[in-house]
């Protein structure tokens, strides 16, 4: 695929992205035609091109993809010092002028963590002219648990943590306590997790914002809201590692109460940071269940 790097200036904002597009060869007539289109939406903290690309290397269906790094992360910014807030709602405006400058109205829909709230705020929100055809949600933050207000108290804990990385950014342990928060199960390395933290730690406030963002969406986040955006999802898979919460597990079934055409499908001996260490299977899932 043809990759490129590219920047979009939203209302003061500056949204970074990377397009990649199967060149003219690789794509016969019939498909050119209609292109198939995928969006892809990573979580807090680590950018786009981090999260997706060896995830991209094995796709097979889709014409041009879409990898966006969401407003405080990567090289997007809401404002260039880091130090204002932003809300989902702000991040959700950015990713549609993304959209309709690429004249984008019929793709499919991919997030992970962070980027899987996006992607149901996103599908929730997409104006009548929009086709979402499938969805793909991997470990979405606020379903962690069949119960809202398990979810909700979860999530609360990123308050503290925002706070804490606003306060003291050059202090790993802040950016620690974060993966134990999501990531609990994880295969313990010193290496790895300090690989992690110098990741999160490139845009601390960012990172922070992109938290605290969160944690304001679900104070605001009823029974009512959580239903419309359950009933809006379409077709798709949620995808889930072997070693995480049971209550992740329970909040797909959770999905696919309301959306039967919902597929679960569980990654064994994983947690949730299986973008990373098994993107072949998570790819080879997207291959099989988002035609």
């Amino acid at each position: 695929m043809i990759k490129q790097r590219l920047m979009l200036e939203v209302a003061g904002s500056k949204l970074a992205y990377t397009l990649f597009q199967k060149k003219a060869s690789e794509t016969n007539i019939a498909q050119q035609a209609k292109k198939k289109s995928l969006l892809l939406l990573h979580g807090a903290g680590v950018a786009g091109e981090l999260t997706w690309t060896f995830i991209v290397n094995y796709l097979e269906h889709w014409d041009e993809i879409l990898v966006p790094d969401l407003l405080g992360m990567g090289d997007s910014f809401f404002d260039l010092e880091d130090r204002q807030g932003f809300s989902i709602e702000d991040i959700c405006k950015t990713l549609f002028s993304l959209l309709h400058h690429h004249q984008w109205s019929d793709f499919d829909l991919a997030g992970y963590s962070l980027g899987g709230l996006m992607a149901l705020e996103l599908n929730k929100e997409s104006p009548p002219d929009f086709t979402i055809n499938k969805m793909c949600l991997i470990e979405p933050a606020l379903f962690s648990d069949q119960s809202l207000q398990a979810a909700l108290l979860f999530r609360n804990a990123f308050t503290p943590i925002s706070a804490n990385i606003k306060s003291d950014p050059d202090n790993p342990q802040h950016f620690l306590d974060f993966l134990n928060l999501v990531s609990p199960k994880r295969k313990r390395s010193d290496q790895i997790d300090s690989m992690a933290v110098q990741r999160l730690q490139q845009r601390p406030y960012g990172f922070a914002n992109a938290l605290a963002a969160v944690s304001e969406y679900a104070k605001h986040l009823d029974e009512p809201k959580l239903q419309a955006l359950l009933k809006a999802i379409p077709p798709g898979v949620g995808i889930v590692g072997g070693l995480s919460s049971p209550g992740l597990f329970q909040a797909q079934k959770k999905i696919r109460e309301v959306q039967p055409a919902w597929q679960i499908e569980t990654i064994a001996n994983i947690d949730h940071s299986l973008v990373y260490v098994r993107p072949k299977a998570v790819a080879q899932l997207f291959n099989q269940h988002l035609i």
